[in-house]
């Protein structure tokens, strides 16, 4: 076996490779319940407007966009994910509405089928140390928000929702101790940036269920949802902040460690959807059935 493993990283064969590739999305697109999920407007559309952004940046510096999509497809579904969430939890009023949407899950599934996918025709993974120029972040950023202000504004009512003060000034200050504890580690801006929007993701999951603890000893519903619109935004905010330093090429010096910071991002967001919007169990759905 090992001796046809270094046969296989050896010479790396072009056909293997597209036959890895093509099989794989055979077996996704070949289920039909694949299509009506991963292919909803709101899942599909959103990750188009968001990975544009590392796909025009790698374009317009003439590097090859594999790895830059890769580090981007994963926060992309955590954003498009919240922004799912968001809106019916603000607009919440019956019991039928509290049962998650496929679309609440949907986007970090595709956000992980791409990320692992990609890495399949992925040349090899190279970390560039280099100092991100601040004109350069920022820009990407504001682009990036531009992308998604775009979608939200052409496809969803109130979209102002998602504008929120708090969130905002939570997220800044999570950025200011990252840049004021940044006296040991020394890292680029960059390199700051993408810890903050990860950690602003993490806080938005501890806060979020701290809102809703606090909403369900209330036991009112129409209360909990705009609490909790607050976090959502809040890891909306971070994901795209991993977005946009992931479009210019920031990402740790090894793959395992972008592997893992994708899985603390998906953790953080099914654990609190799981815990505010689960799905329905099996026991509901055979009493319902059986009812």
């Amino acid at each position: 076996m090992s001796s046809a493993t270094l046969v296989l990283q050896e010479y790396k064969w072009p056909i293997f490779k597209v036959f890895s590739v093509l099989f794989l999305a055979f077996l996704l697109l070949s289920g039909a319940g694949w299509w009506g999920v991963i292919f909803d407007q709101r899942v599909i559309l959103p990750f188009a407007a968001l990975l544009a952004v590392p796909l025009l940046y790698a374009l317009l510096r003439r590097e090859n966009p594999v790895w830059a999509l890769t580090a981007a497809s994963v926060p992309a579904g955590v954003a498009i994910g919240a922004i799912n969430l968001t809106t019916p939890l603000i607009l919440i009023e019956t019991p039928e509405e509290a049962i998650a949407s496929p679309i609440v899950y949907s986007p970090i599934a595709l956000g992980l089928i791409l990320s692992y996918g990609l890495r399949v025709i992925a040349p090899a993974y190279q970390y560039n140390s280099e100092k991100t120029g601040v004109v350069g972040l920022w820009t990407c950023q504001l682009v990036t928000v531009a992308c998604i202000a775009a979608y939200l504004l052409g496809t969803v009512d109130g979209a102002d929702i998602f504008a929120r003060p708090s969130s905002l000034l939570f997220f800044l200050a999570v950025t200011l101790c990252c840049f004021a504890f940044n006296d040991q580690a020394r890292l680029t801006s960059g390199e700051v940036m993408a810890r903050a929007g990860l950690m602003t993701c993490l806080l938005a999951a501890v806060y979020s269920v701290t809102l809703y603890t606090a909403g369900a000893a209330i036991n009112d519903p129409k209360f909990i949802g705009p609490a909790l619109a607050d976090s959502q935004t809040m890891m909306l905010y971070g994901a795209l902040i991993l977005v946009a330093v992931g479009a210019i090429g920031v990402r740790p010096a090894e793959d395992r460690d972008l592997l893992t910071r994708d899985w603390h991002l998906t953790e953080a967001y099914v654990f609190i959807t799981l815990i505010v919007f689960p799905p329905q169990t099996l026991l509901e759905l055979m009493s319902e059935s059986m009812g």
